[in-house]
Protein backbone atom coordinates (compact mmCIF):
# COMPACT_ATOMS: atom_id res chain seq x y z
CA UNK A 1 0.00 0.00 0.00
CA UNK A 2 2.77 2.27 0.90
CA UNK A 3 4.40 1.88 -2.10
CA UNK A 4 1.33 2.30 -4.39
CA UNK A 5 1.15 5.69 -2.67
CA UNK A 6 4.71 6.40 -3.42
CA UNK A 7 4.38 5.54 -7.21
CA UNK A 8 1.02 7.86 -7.29
CA UNK A 9 3.00 10.86 -6.02
CA UNK A 10 6.27 10.42 -8.07
CA UNK A 11 3.27 10.26 -11.07
CA UNK A 12 1.72 13.36 -9.29
CA UNK A 13 4.84 14.88 -9.29
CA UNK A 14 6.28 14.19 -12.87
CA UNK A 15 2.88 16.53 -13.97
CA UNK A 16 3.58 18.76 -12.14
CA UNK A 17 7.04 19.67 -12.89
CA UNK A 18 6.24 18.51 -16.62
CA UNK A 19 6.33 23.13 -16.79
CA UNK A 20 9.81 22.95 -16.12
CA UNK A 21 10.75 20.75 -18.62
CA UNK A 22 8.67 22.18 -21.67
CA UNK A 23 10.26 25.82 -20.43
CA UNK A 24 14.17 23.83 -19.78
CA UNK A 25 13.95 22.99 -23.33
CA UNK A 26 12.78 26.14 -24.76
CA UNK A 27 15.66 27.45 -22.88
CA UNK A 28 13.47 29.46 -20.60
CA UNK A 29 14.63 29.63 -17.14
CA UNK A 30 12.66 28.73 -14.53
CA UNK A 31 13.37 30.97 -11.20
CA UNK A 32 9.74 31.26 -9.39
CA UNK A 33 7.05 28.86 -8.75
CA UNK A 34 3.97 29.95 -7.18
CA UNK A 35 1.92 26.62 -5.87
CA UNK A 36 -1.47 27.18 -5.19
CA UNK A 37 -3.84 24.34 -3.11
CA UNK A 38 -7.04 24.57 -4.43
CA UNK A 39 -9.58 25.60 -2.44
CA UNK A 40 -9.27 26.21 1.64
CA UNK A 41 -11.32 27.86 4.26
CA UNK A 42 -14.47 27.97 4.23
CA UNK A 43 -14.34 26.17 0.54
CA UNK A 44 -13.98 22.79 1.55
CA UNK A 45 -13.72 21.52 -2.30
CA UNK A 46 -14.73 17.55 -3.04
CA UNK A 47 -15.94 15.60 -0.30
CA UNK A 48 -14.81 12.32 -0.02
CA UNK A 49 -16.17 9.48 3.18
CA UNK A 50 -13.10 10.77 5.29
CA UNK A 51 -11.34 13.53 3.56
CA UNK A 52 -11.69 17.11 2.26
CA UNK A 53 -10.31 18.61 -0.89
CA UNK A 54 -8.82 21.34 0.41
CA UNK A 55 -6.64 19.18 3.13
CA UNK A 56 -5.53 16.57 0.25
CA UNK A 57 -4.66 19.71 -2.06
CA UNK A 58 -2.79 21.31 0.88
CA UNK A 59 -0.64 18.87 1.74
CA UNK A 60 0.42 17.62 -1.96
CA UNK A 61 1.23 21.27 -2.47
CA UNK A 62 3.52 21.15 0.71
CA UNK A 63 5.48 18.15 -0.38
CA UNK A 64 5.73 19.40 -4.07
CA UNK A 65 7.24 22.81 -2.73
CA UNK A 66 9.28 20.97 -0.29
CA UNK A 67 10.67 18.58 -3.15
CA UNK A 68 11.23 21.69 -5.45
CA UNK A 69 13.16 23.53 -2.78
CA UNK A 70 15.67 20.37 -2.32
CA UNK A 71 16.28 19.40 -5.65
CA UNK A 72 15.87 22.80 -7.44
CA UNK A 73 17.45 25.27 -4.92
CA UNK A 74 17.59 28.40 -7.64
CA UNK A 75 14.05 28.23 -8.03
CA UNK A 76 11.81 30.22 -5.53
CA UNK A 77 9.03 28.19 -4.16
CA UNK A 78 5.58 30.89 -3.39
CA UNK A 79 2.75 29.01 -1.66
CA UNK A 80 -0.87 30.69 -2.48
CA UNK A 81 -1.63 29.33 1.00
CA UNK A 82 0.65 26.99 3.73
CA UNK A 83 -2.71 26.70 6.09
CA UNK A 84 -6.37 26.52 5.79
CA UNK A 85 -7.31 29.56 4.88
CA UNK A 86 -9.51 30.81 2.40
CA UNK A 87 -7.83 32.64 -0.43
CA UNK A 88 -9.90 34.61 -3.13
CA UNK A 89 -9.28 33.79 -6.60
CA UNK A 90 -8.36 36.81 -7.77
CA UNK A 91 -5.79 37.25 -4.90
CA UNK A 92 -4.18 34.01 -6.20
CA UNK A 93 -3.81 35.05 -9.50
CA UNK A 94 -2.17 38.48 -7.45
CA UNK A 95 0.30 36.09 -5.37
CA UNK A 96 1.59 34.96 -9.18
CA UNK A 97 1.82 38.10 -11.01
CA UNK A 98 3.51 40.24 -7.60
CA UNK A 99 6.42 37.97 -7.69
CA UNK A 100 6.96 37.61 -11.38
CA UNK A 101 5.53 34.12 -11.05
CA UNK A 102 7.18 31.51 -14.07
CA UNK A 103 5.13 28.98 -13.65
CA UNK A 104 1.72 28.43 -11.91
CA UNK A 105 0.55 25.44 -10.62
CA UNK A 106 -2.83 25.30 -9.21
CA UNK A 107 -3.91 21.65 -7.32
CA UNK A 108 -7.24 20.03 -7.20
CA UNK A 109 -8.74 16.17 -7.00
CA UNK A 110 -11.78 15.69 -8.85
CA UNK A 111 -14.91 14.37 -8.22
CA UNK A 112 -17.05 11.89 -9.59
CA UNK A 113 -20.86 11.28 -9.11
CA UNK A 114 -21.64 8.43 -8.30
CA UNK A 115 -18.69 6.40 -7.77
CA UNK A 116 -15.72 5.98 -4.95
CA UNK A 117 -13.58 3.34 -7.60
CA UNK A 118 -11.94 6.62 -9.47
CA UNK A 119 -8.50 6.55 -9.60
CA UNK A 120 -5.74 8.38 -12.18
CA UNK A 121 -4.52 11.51 -12.45
CA UNK A 122 -5.43 14.84 -14.83
CA UNK A 123 -3.19 17.41 -16.04
CA UNK A 124 -4.32 20.56 -17.67
CA UNK A 125 -1.49 22.85 -18.77
CA UNK A 126 -3.02 26.34 -20.27
CA UNK A 127 -0.26 28.11 -22.45
CA UNK A 128 -0.60 29.11 -25.98
CA UNK A 129 -3.72 26.88 -26.81
CA UNK A 130 -6.65 27.55 -25.04
CA UNK A 131 -9.97 25.35 -26.29
CA UNK A 132 -13.36 25.38 -24.81
CA UNK A 133 -12.83 21.92 -22.83
CA UNK A 134 -10.25 24.51 -21.22
CA UNK A 135 -12.72 26.72 -20.21
CA UNK A 136 -15.06 24.53 -19.18
CA UNK A 137 -12.88 23.24 -16.79
CA UNK A 138 -11.63 26.41 -15.47
CA UNK A 139 -15.12 26.98 -14.80
CA UNK A 140 -15.74 23.59 -12.59
CA UNK A 141 -12.35 24.47 -10.95
CA UNK A 142 -13.02 28.34 -10.27
CA UNK A 143 -16.99 27.58 -9.08
CA UNK A 144 -15.53 28.65 -5.41
CA UNK A 145 -15.84 32.25 -6.66
CA UNK A 146 -19.44 32.18 -5.22
CA UNK A 147 -17.63 31.96 -1.65
CA UNK A 148 -16.11 35.70 -2.19
CA UNK A 149 -17.45 38.77 -0.79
Amino acid sequence: MFQRRIFKFGVLLLMFLAPLIVNAQRGEKIRTIVIDPGHGGKDTGALGKSSKEKDLNLAVALKLGNFIKQNLPDVKVIYTRSRDVFIPLAERAAIANRNDADVFISIHCNSTEGTTTVSGAETFVMGEHKSAANLEVAKKENASILYED
